[in-house]
């Protein structure tokens, strides 16, 4: 048995959301490591598992296969600033994930600036694993800003839909 790309994303996924620095991972023939710094992580020497396996450093938002470190370059996920958020009612994201502004390619999107809508009103989706999170409105008023790209990874809290219930 060996690690899946899938398994390699979840492992990534988790630890981009953790406070670690710094995760070794060796399972079967197959060993991760992933750094925060770039640098290798540290482990200890000497140890008879040590397996020459391509090292595999933290390339968020997404991991798309295995890579060697010379292939990778490390990515932020972008994030207004909450100064730079417009004021109103902030509809955040239940989790890591994918921002969907569609149920489907190609389907009319869930809601666009200026847009009323209701509190049960579904605004986005976060795709994470291959569940779908239908993300709700929150309050009735009307959308004034949509903070994240279709397609785009976020974060556990991010701001992805801002809406003013006075309108």
């Amino acid at each position: 048995m060996s690690l899946t790309p899938e398994d390699i994303r979840a492992l990534v996924s988790a630890f981009e959301t953790s406070g670690w620095d710094e995760l070794s991972l060796q399972f079967g023939e197959t060993r991760l490591d992933l750094s925060r710094s770039g640098r290798p992580p540290q482990r200890a020497s000497g140890s008879s598992n040590d397996v020459s396996v391509p090292r595999v450093e933290a390339a968020p938002p997404v991991v798309a296969s295995v890579a060697t470190a010379a292939e990778t370059t490390p990515r932020s996920i972008a994030q207004p600033s909450p100064a730079a958020l417009p004021a109103g009612h902030q509809v955040t994201s239940p989790s890591l994930g994918l921002f969907w502004r569609s149920p489907q390619p190609g389907a009319p999107e869930f809601v666009d600036v200026g847009q009323v809508v209701d509190a049960e009103d579904t605004v986005c989706i976060v795709e994470v694993m291959k569940l779908m999170n239908h993300v709700k409105a929150g309050v009735s008023g009307t959308v004034i800003a949509i903070n994240a790209d279709n397609g785009a990874m976020v974060e556990f809290g991010q701001a992805l839909v801002v809406i003013d219930p006075a309108h």
